[in-house]
């Protein structure tokens, strides 16, 4: 790359998009170039709001455009595939929303067009940059509990006191098999939940997952759940709980969604209090080790920053040559987890991974 900042195009200019443009007004190394979407009128209107230079109504010509370098693409999961492929063949660098995929067999043939490729590529996984993550996690790889041997994950969807539930155009399509995959919450939201799982803990090996599927293999949406796994090559276990409460009211700026975390290591705990929202009001980042409590602030809180540092990753990689977070390989881990869950719901056993 020359010194000039990466020249980007948002493919889709849905409701997601809105996050993702957060992440180029201060950008050091990109900057948001051109957007297509299909619907009259949309690309334009997203283009002169956040200053990109071109619009377009087919993101084939976008992809034509020599002077775009990287595309993000942001449309429903049943198009990552098609539209991932033909952006790498133009030879473009790609971020692609999560999930990477709506079945095994998709996210393999992106992972491997990927790595065919001499493009940057990533899935963008915002989780793996929002600050009390990163901040916990430093502090695990710094040793400060010792040696990891448990995490645990409390998710609760609810009604939103602030911020925006999804509309009913977003959830036709996540609620459809055919586009949005199976057992959305667990595929969809769940990506989130399982790449963040790996980010701490590593590889997981079997998963056990129980959920209310009594809407039919294709149709449940995957909570309420309760999911255990053991990860790979060594000694430490999980387990991810998930629960939809329509009375519950979730304090938000965002999605009426909120999930806390704690990893327990050999001399200490971390948890991370919240993320998507602020449901307990506590300090982000709280670690119990010698038999004192110690809590963190000194981070930036607010869920939409990590789309903006996400973007910032996605573009200086470019420039550095660098990888950044969740590539091909480690997203189709993650997406195998989200997968090998539903399974073991669906058939009521433990699934190991390596059956995918």
């Amino acid at each position: 790359m020359t010194a000039e900042r990466v020249k980007v195009g948002f493919i889709g200019g849905g409701a997601i998009s809105e996050l993702h443009s957060r992440g180029y007004p201060d950008n050091p190394t990109g900057e948001l170039y051109a957007v297509a979407d299909l619907e009259p009128g949309l690309a334009r209107e997203r283009a002169n709001q956040w200053g990109a230079q071109k619009a377009y109504t087919d993101y084939r010509e976008l992809l034509a455009d020599p002077q775009i370098d990287a595309v993000e693409i942001l449309l429903p999961h049943h198009l990552h595939l098609p539209v991932t492929l033909e952006a790498l063949a133009a030879g473009k660098h790609v971020s692609l929303q999560k999930p990477m995929a709506i079945s095994m067999d998709e996210g393999r043939q992106i992972a491997a067009a990927a790595a065919s490729s001499d493009r940057v590529f990533r899935v963008f996984e915002n989780y793996r940059t929002y600050e009390p993550y990163m901040r916990a996690r430093s502090m695990i790889e710094a040793g400060e509990i010792g040696n990891p041997v448990s995490i645990r994950i409390k998710s609760i969807f609810g009604k939103g006191k602030g911020g925006r539930p999804m509309s009913d155009r977003e959830m036709e399509w996540r609620e459809d098999p055919a586009r949005g995959g199976p057992a959305w919450m667990i595929l969809d939201y769940g990506f989130h939940i399982t790449s963040i799982i790996t980010y701490f803990m590593g590889p997981v090996e079997t998963v056990h997952a129980m959920a209310d599927t009594s809407a039919g293999t294709d149709r449940f949406p995957g909570a309420p759940a309760v999911i255990s796994w053991k990860h790979r090559d060594s000694e430490r276990y999980g387990n991810w709980d998930m629960l939809t409460l329509p009375e519950f009211m979730v304090r938000t700026s965002y999605y009426p969604v909120d999930e806390w975390l704690e990893v327990t290591g050999t001399r200490g705990v971390i948890w991370v209090t919240h993320c998507t929202a602020d449901l307990l009001g506590q300090p982000p980042v709280v670690m119990y080790r010698d038999g004192e409590m110690r809590s963190y602030s000194d981070m930036e809180t607010d869920w939409g920053d990590s789309f903006r540092l996400g973007a910032h990753a996605f573009t200086g990689a470019i420039v550095d040559g660098t990888q950044p977070e969740l590539d091909g390989e480690e997203a189709v881990h993650a997406l195998a987890f989200a997968v090998g869950a539903i399974k073991s719901a669906v058939e009521g056993r433990e699934v190991k991974l390596r059956e995918l």
